[in-house]
């Protein structure tokens, strides 16, 4: 009797936060006046496949390679539930080990996109003084500044150290930036193929560096606000980890979460915390830039001189 009595009443506990939750939601939404709707159709549209490519990116991490670590982690997750016997710790450790994963090297993956952006943005800075002072060629200057690119250039300037042509190097490391910043001086050096050096080094000089220098500028802001977001979020989590630890302790709490309306209860808390972390993003937004299709302008450019 006392098992059943301390279940309804975590049951309505529970469901009365969720609903205080859902109800502060909508509120916040209303207040804000945020299209969570136009938010989902970009995120699907971007899609799941994208965002991970974005974050091997940023942690210089090749795409194989950063498949086989994530389908380790989501092995060891699943092998990790099925041996606690809990088919709801399963399941969260399945989401902790799909989403949160990314979400805690979020914050870690930015400030290494910065610094790349920043090495990068520095590396063009010498390549056009290495053309307009000491008359090389852009392909000269490229393999130079690639013999010595540093650690956060390495894996991106790594084309630029083999053979084949200048302009397949470009896209390649545009590819593996996926750095607007980077990509958008890929962009304007193989725009340049085509042009002469007087006109890049007019581009650089009136474009390429203020515009990037006005995004690393913006980019230092938008990681103060991600730290200041994550930092928020990892309490958040700690607590609720906390509180539910808590709560299975006790014999009767633990035999009602392994009950099907236990598990329920529990995924819609998850939910709603998810929930509450992505309505947290928008709150604090952080600036997003305009990407650069470069392998799809080296078609077009190889098609117009075809």
């Amino acid at each position: 009797m006392s098992i059943a009595t301390g279940s309804e009443q975590a049951v309505v506990l529970i469901v009365g936060s969720v609903l205080i939750v859902a109800l502060g939601c909508a509120a916040a939404l209303s207040v804000l006046e945020l299209d969570m709707a136009k938010h989902l159709r970009r995120r699907t549209a971007l899609g799941f496949v994208e965002r991970e490519r974005d974050l091997a990116a940023a942690m210089s991490v090749p795409w194989r390679t950063w498949l086989v670590i994530r389908a380790t982690v989501l092995v060891g997750a699943l092998m990790l539930g099925l041996m606690a016997g809990v088919a709801t710790l399963a399941v969260l450790l399945l989401l902790v080990a799909l989403f949160g994963v990314r979400f805690a090297l979020a914050g870690r993956a930015a400030k290494r996109r910065l610094a790349a952006d920043r090495a990068f943005l520095a590396q063009m800075h010498i390549v056009r003084d290495r053309i307009g002072v000491a008359n090389q060629s852009l392909d000269t200057a490229l393999q130079d500044v690639a013999r010595n690119p540093g650690r956060e250039l390495a894996y991106i300037l790594a084309p630029f150290q083999q053979s084949g042509s200048t302009s397949a190097n470009i896209v390649a490391c545009a590819s593996r930036s996926r750095s607007a910043v980077i990509e958008c001086a890929c962009a304007v050096m193989l725009w340049s193929r085509t042009r002469s050096l007087d006109a890049l080094l007019d581009v650089m000089d009136h474009v390429l560096f203020p515009v990037a220098e006005a995004q690393l500028a913006l980019e230092e802001e938008s990681l103060v606000t991600l730290s200041q977001q994550r930092a928020v979020s990892f309490a958040m989590a700690g607590l609720m980890l906390f509180m539910f630890l808590s709560i299975v302790r006790v014999d009767s709490f633990r035999v009602y979460y392994q009950t099907a309306t236990g598990t329920i209860v529990l995924l819609l808390v998850v939910v709603l915390f998810a929930a509450l972390l992505a309505l947290l993003g928008k709150i604090a937004r952080v600036a997003t830039w305009t990407r650069w299709n470069v392998g799809r302008m080296a078609q077009e450019e190889r098609s117009s001189h075809a």
